[in-house]
């Protein structure tokens, strides 16, 4: 709509400017033969000054009414006329006396040898404001008109004409192309702003684009502290406890700690190389997943935490439960980091005896996971942003394990949610259909 009022008004306003141009233009012609006609007029009036001034008895009066048509008649005056004096008719003729002779004058003969008198619809000699002479329409008033009086002692007359445009002669192939110019101009500054927008998103986004690495950087080098830590710590706990076992010459109890250590350090290098596809945006290939081979080798990796907090581990997925199509090392992450918070949400000092259980539910689309705890639950600012990057209840947390945890149940496809349960703790229900393709 903006942009039709803009041509609607671009359009009005440059016709209009060739119109008034064109109509000044025509005007200027118009004042220019006009200039001409009140040039010949004043001569032709001269002229019947000076003849009527150097009339004599001997003149003959058929060579002079030749040369001078507008002379109708003339006559001896009985007495000498030393004032010169007009005198109307009435019928559009006047006498004008001098000395001894006086002339009777036919304007209309006097016009008819001025082309110019053609170029005007009306044309008119005035005397003391009354009209003497008039031709043309006078009937319609006219568009333009032009007034000036003769300087002459004998005949003071104001010529007058009128006239009106000649519409014809307007630039009509011109008023009718600049709507079209204009509303080619219209559009191409038009396809020009939107160009200019276009690269001004390309611009932003490819700066959006370079914070957005910038800030996956920041969040991958954080999630690969928060990753690694746990398991680095577990084959500190498990090197130094097997160093003591070697050094009392238990060798037998050393080696299960020494195991444990190096399933620690494959699962580091599982996270690495999983970091490293990140980075590299290499498609992850999915595989069929066993879940409760995840579970119970999570449950194994957290053994020291669950034995350290006193938490019983409480399994109640059923034994025909499906497999889901996943990366293993991802669902394995997904258990981790909700057993761990579940694991440190309670306390070893707590009334009641801590616990995480998780039950499961399948149907023909998929698979509905529910990890429950014993803890005291989730405060309300805590429910509403415990998938926000960098929000943590706990001092020496960083916010990460829930932000990764949501990130990679989207990417396969699915969902998570988490509330209160009354009379227990938190609990946190995954969804993941069967149709599940990598996003």
């Amino acid at each position: 709509m903006l942009k039709v009022a803009l041509w609607l008004v671009l359009s009005l306003f440059s016709g209009s400017g060739v119109i008034i141009y064109a109509l000044q233009q025509q005007y200027e012609e118009q004042s220019v033969t006009y200039r001409i006609l009140y040039r010949e007029v004043t001569v032709k009036l001269s002229q019947l000054e000076t003849v009527l001034s150097l009339l004599s008895v001997s003149s003959d009066p058929a060579i002079v009414q030749q040369k001078f048509p507008q002379i109708v008649a003339w006559k001896r005056m009985p007495q000498a006329q030393p004032i010169p004096t007009l005198t109307p008719t009435g019928e559009g003729t006047y006498w004008l006396a001098h000395q001894h002779f006086a002339l009777l004058i036919d304007p209309a003969l006097l016009f008819a040898d001025i082309p110019q008198r053609h170029d005007f619809r009306q044309i008119g000699l005035s005397w003391h404001n009354k009209p003497l002479f008039e031709q043309g329409d006078h009937a319609q008033p006219a568009y333009w008109q032009w007034d000036k009086g003769i300087s002459s002692a004998f005949q003071p007359f104001a010529l007058s004409a009128r006239n009106d445009p000649d519409w014809a002669r307007l630039p009509w192939l011109l008023l009718l192309l600049l709507p079209v110019f204009w509303a080619g101009v219209v559009y191409f500054i038009d396809q020009y702003r939107i160009q200019k927008r276009q690269r001004n998103i390309a611009v932003l986004r490819e700066h959006f684009s370079q914070l957005t690495r910038l800030n996956a950087m920041g969040e991958i080098t954080a999630s690969m502290v928060h990753e690694l830590n746990q398991p680095l710590t577990a084959v500190l706990s498990y090197n130094q406890a097997a160093l003591r076992l070697l050094d009392q010459q238990q060798q037998d109890k050393a080696v299960p700690l020494l195991d444990a250590a190096v399933i620690q350090i494959k699962r580091i290098s599982t996270l690495l190389l999983q970091f490293r596809q990140k980075l590299a945006h290499e498609q992850v290939v999915l595989q069929e997943v066993n879940l409760h081979k995840v579970w119970l080798r999570v449950t194994m990796l957290l053994e020291d935490e669950i034995n350290k907090g006193k938490v019983r581990i409480v399994n109640r997925m059923p034994d025909a439960l499906p497999t889901l199509r996943a990366d293993p090392l991802w669902v394995e992450q997904i258990f981790h980091n909700i057993v761990t918070n579940a694991i440190q949400a309670q306390q070893p000092n707590q009334p009641e005896p801590g616990w995480v259980a998780i039950d499961a539910e399948y149907s023909d689309q998929g698979i509905q996971l529910m990890i429950t705890d014993g803890g005291p639950g989730l405060s309300e600012p805590a429910l509403q942003q415990v998938f926000i990057p960098f929000f943590t209840t706990r001092q020496e947390g960083l916010g990460l394990g829930m932000a990764l945890t949501e990130t990679l149940v989207q990417r396969l496809n699915g969902t998570i949610t988490v509330e209160n349960i009354a009379d227990q703790g938190a609990r946190f229900t995954l969804w993941f259909p069967f149709n599940t393709q990598e996003e």
